[in-house]
């Protein structure tokens, strides 16, 4: 049950268990209130925070120890289905993610930006008012795509992904452009993608391999706008294991409590490889802020 959780933005929806939820205002926050009770998971309005489930078979192989990791709303943590293998870290190993030499700024997971909380943080390729094109993003490690978005903002396409690693790591990408194709078959199993629609669509038995090509293209090219246009991504790592204890016991947003209790600082600490994360450490902020709910000041 989630009733009474925090939300991020009044008229939101979301299907829980068969029970349908609003984001409505209760005083000055932001919260989850059931509405009805729905035989079927729905899709509703835009912002992330809404789901439908689709079931997909695919023949790519994953080791057979992949246990899955499921959400308790009750007790606000992830649960592992079976016996989840020990993670070996670095999580991510040098480029298999992406080519991290060539990117120019990056901004901090755990912020608020533009009016709500981001677990997230993200990398930017371009400088304002520029584009950079072909920048491909991969799989670094076998996993389980537990969900995937995709939308239109000022009519281009957008789309987003989770991949859980199986011993408890999530990586979560956004604002990827062009999809392999292989994700473009996942992607044409859901609703086609509209304006400003970006509910999340949460998926079963789909697998990815170590080294499947993601995106080709990244970010928002022309005809965007000046505030939107340029080269970049959404990036978060979730250690689901346990709750980020860099957090105070009191921590709350209006994110998604799954997302912003386990969010952690993916450039610090050992989830990027040495070389990837001195690259990042080297680099300047994109928004100009320095502050973070989940990573350490420099210096």
């Amino acid at each position: 049950m989630i009733s009474g959780t925090k939300c991020a933005k009044i008229g939101l929806k979301r299907t829980v268990n068969k029970t349908s939820y609003t984001c409505t205002k209760k005083g000055k926050s932001f919260v989850w209130t059931k509405t009805k009770s729905s035989g079927t998971p729905s899709a509703g309005s835009s912002g992330g925070a809404t789901s439908s489930t689709t079931t997909i078979t695919t023949t790519t192989a994953v080791p057979a120890q992949n246990s899955g990791w499921s959400f308790d709303y009750k007790k606000s943590v992830w649960v592992s289905q079976g016996a989840a293998p020990k993670c070996s870290l670095p999580l991510i190993a040098e480029s298999e993610l992406l080519d991290f030499s060539k990117v120019r700024s990056f901004v901090q997971p755990g912020q608020y930006r533009g009016g709500s909380y981001k677990p997230h943080g993200g990398l930017r390729w371009s400088e304002y008012g520029s584009y950079v094109s072909g920048v491909t993003i991969s799989a670094p490690f076998d996993g389980r795509i537990t969900m995937v978005v995709h939308y239109k903002t000022e009519n281009i396409y957008q789309f987003g992904i989770n991949i859980i690693h199986p011993c408890g790591f999530m990586l979560r990408l956004g604002h990827l452009k062009e999809p392999s194709d292989f994700i473009a078959n996942i992607l044409k199993t859901i609703a086609p993608a509209v304006e400003n629609d970006s509910r999340e669509n949460y998926i079963r038995e789909v697998f990815i391999k170590k080294g499947q090509v993601i995106a080709t293209e990244v970010g928002m090219p022309a005809p965007a706008s000046p505030d939107s246009f340029g080269t970049f991504i959404d990036l978060g790592i979730l250690d689901l294991r346990a709750k980020n204890p860099i957090l105070p016991t009191n921590f709350s947003s209006n994110a998604d409590v799954r997302y912003s209790l386990y969010s952690v600082c993916w450039y610090q600490g050992e989830y990027l490889s040495p070389a990837d994360r001195a690259k990042v450490q080297s680099l300047q902020f994109s928004n100009a802020d320095a502050k973070s709910d989940y990573c350490k000041p420099s210096g």
